[in-house]
């Protein structure tokens, strides 16, 4: 690919930025020199700081759209002393053929010393470049790119802070917050190890999580994708607050572009807790998790009844269901009761019977009755079930020749009439767990 030569632009409106920026640098002694010389010094601190990372850095990059249409970006970079830095990442907007690959590449950097310290990007690199390319490559909906503007990603960066670990920027055109932290370990395993982690708990069924202080709860919907919206209400129709925030994702948790707040809790970036069970954030005041309650109530799966919790009197009804199954078929036997989608013609949510054959153990077919369940409050379940609820077809089959297999089944639908605590097997991605009457109801387990 042909090389392209950019030129930085240099805003005066971002002066008050630069100006900021050379008064959050916290070392006493440099403000006994004259400014170009603190910012001379400060340029050598940090690039040796660069230089000396034995791993390099993670740039947890951004691009600054008023609303975020974009993701964050885990990027790497290398830096030496001859102003060389080695980029890499498998994000997908790399060209050529190269997205979603592992890719890395190389070109200089400059320590760039004016009002304040600017690291500066001004020679094409394949990793970074493509956010600040004004010209418009590829199918995104135009509004969002086009000529001359472009992704709204910098190639240059003030420098705003710095420590040891971490180095703050400022895209100096577009302003997006752009963090260099240092990288624990090889590039390819930190991406490796971060898609564990994000695949822990997110995926295609839960999207929504709970952020909530202990006093207050909102919501993060669609995390997942890494931009998404915090709002007050899942129900758009409810809702009163809606920002559009963006993050990227690491092999702890994930990292907000910028500092937010829940009552008069701050937030920025969220690790996992030790017992999986939400994500904290730096003080621990804020926790995110899945809106698993919810899933758990309108989920189209089929989870089984754990049938060493059955009562009494459940496990008589499973024994009757099953009789009665092979009084008119005796190479059916009734293999589970469950809770979910049944499967087959006119399928329907609610209790679902499951039967195997005989024979192999393997073939199986579901009848179901429907019930309704919702989420009443966080944790909590309500089933509520009347005779008058639909059945799918293969239990009006059934019925016709076996009509006990119905009246039987509905009657244990009736037990789980009530509201229930529910302690799932997992806080983001369950597939089971304990359910605990708590008004009405039989106690039982998802599994």
């Amino acid at each position: 690919m042909k090389k392209i030569q950019l030129y930085r632009i240099a805003l005066l409106a971002m002066l008050p930025a630069l100006m900021l920026s050379s008064c959050r640098f916290e070392d006493e002694d440099k403000f006994s020199e004259s400014p170009a010389l603190r910012i001379e010094h400060q340029g050598r601190d940090v690039k040796n700081l660069l230089v000396g990372a034995p791993n390099g850095w993670v740039m947890q990059f951004f691009c600054a759209t008023d609303v975020a249409q974009f993701e964050g970006f885990n990027l790497f970079a290398r830096f030496d002393n001859s102003d060389k830095v080695t980029m890499a990442s498998d994000h997908r907007l790399l060209r050529n053929g190269n997205a979603g690959k592992y890719t890395e590449a190389s070109s200089i950097y400059n320590m760039l010393k004016e009002d304040g310290l600017v690291l500066a990007f001004n020679v094409w690199n394949d990793i970074l470049t493509p956010f600040s390319d004004p010209v418009e490559y590829w199918s995104a909906p135009k509004n969002i790119i086009k000529d001359g503007v472009g992704m709204h990603g910098d190639h240059n960066f003030v420098v705003m802070s710095y420590n040891d670990n971490e180095v703050i920027l400022r895209g100096e055109r577009h302003q997006a917050e752009v963090r260099l932290v240092k990288c624990d370990r090889g590039w390819q395993q930190y991406i490796a190890d971060t898609e564990a982690l994000k695949v822990k708990f997110t995926n295609s069924t839960i999207s929504d999580y709970y952020v909530t202080n202990g006093s207050q709860t909102y919501f993060f919907r669609g995390l997942r994708g890494g931009k998404f919206l915090y709002t007050d209400n899942l129900d758009v129709k409810k809702q009163t607050k809606a920002d559009s925030l963006a993050c990227v994702f690491t092999p702890n948790g994930f990292r907000l572009e910028r500092q937010n707040s829940l009552g008069s809790n701050t937030f920025h970036e969220f690790t996992m807790a030790a017992d999986n069970t939400c994500l904290v954030s730096e003080d621990g005041s804020v926790k995110v998790m899945g809106c698993w309650d919810t899933y758990v109530a309108t989920h189209a799966a089929l989870w089984e009844m754990d049938k060493d919790v059955f009562t009494a009197e459940q496990t008589a009804l499973f024994d009757q269901i099953n009789t009665e199954v092979q009084k008119f078929n005796t190479a059916w036997s009734l293999k589970s009761i469950g809770i979910g989608k049944s499967t087959g013609t006119n399928t329907v949510n609610g209790l679902v019977l499951t039967f195997y054959t005989n024979a192999s153990k393997s073939k199986t077919n579901t009848a179901g009755i429907a019930f309704t369940t919702t989420r009443t409050e966080y944790g909590k379940i309500k089933i509520e079930y009347t005779d008058a609820d639909k059945r799918d077809k293969n239990m009006e089959s059934i019925a016709k020749k076996a009509p006990d297999v119905e009246t039987h089944a509905r009657t244990f639908a009736n037990l789980l009439n009530g509201t229930y605590q529910v302690t799932p097997n997992d806080y983001f991605l369950p597939t089971g767990g304990d359910f605990t009457a708590i008004d009405g109801g039989t106690t039982f387990k998802l599994k």
